[in-house]
């Protein structure tokens, strides 16, 4: 694929209405800085793990390879995808969330007590890409480099008021609110592997807290489905 049909793509997947907010004619604009933090966890997970002859990013990237494609670019991602709950059953990627909530925890606005809700691996082969879109309703999503050549496709922010680009790098993580829009356009060279989730509110506190401030009055009585009367 060329480099200008691959522009073309870009440009023309980039004008595409994103979600539902901005197909509605209720939906306006709005000038805000959002948050986009950068923390390089190399010096972490290039260590060695006890007892393997591999590090941290060799492990998560082989367990990514032997994985194997199950999403078929059915998704957004357009590449080679992993389940979307990897954490589920691996340490390795449960390491990646845990270092995602220390991120987010430091720079919420208010304390918060947060869980990983998914967490996959993606390989973007050459001319892979991902469509532009957000992960509403989540609070923050992230994206680690596990292993991403010099050259490596870059993470776009679509809809920021200037081009604004993040360029991977091996061991970095990158972590936004997840409804701000992202892309990633074709990618070009050796194999770009990530690990990418979202973080949301623990369930389980929420519901303490509102067993604290009396759940009876909020516990949800179905009619029709999806209709919430309160007691």
């Amino acid at each position: 694929m060329s480099s200008l049909s691959n522009l073309a793509k870009t440009l023309e997947r980039k004008n595409k209405p994103s979600s539902m907010f901005e197909r509605t004619p209720l939906s306006k604009n709005f000038i805000e800085k959002f948050p986009v933090i950068s923390v390089d966890l190399m010096p972490l997970a290039s260590k060695e793990i006890p007892d393997q002859d591999l590090t941290l990013n060799e492990n998560l990237e082989r367990q990514i390879r032997e994985y194997g494609d199950t999403q078929h670019k059915r998704t957004n991602v357009k590449a080679h995808m992993t389940d979307w709950f990897m954490h589920d059953n691996s340490k390795g990627f449960q390491w990646v969330c845990n270092r995602a909530i220390d991120i987010a925890t430091e720079n919420n606005p208010h304390q918060l007590d947060m869980i990983a809700y998914d967490c996959w691996g993606a390989i973007y082969k050459d001319g892979d890409y991902t469509i532009m879109h957000n992960h509403w309703p989540h609070l923050w999503s992230f994206v680690y480099y596990v292993n991403c050549p010099e050259g490596s496709a870059p993470l776009n922010f679509d809809k920021a008021e200037k081009p604004l680009r993040v360029m991977p790098k091996t061991g970095m993580m990158v972590m936004f609110p997840g409804w701000v829009n992202h892309s990633v356009p074709a990618h070009i060279g050796d194999d770009r592997i990530v690990i990418a989730g979202n973080l949301t509110i623990n369930p389980f506190s929420h519901i303490q807290t509102l067993e604290n401030r009396g759940l009876g009055q909020w516990r949800s009585v179905y009619g029709n489905r999806g209709n919430v009367n309160r007691l």
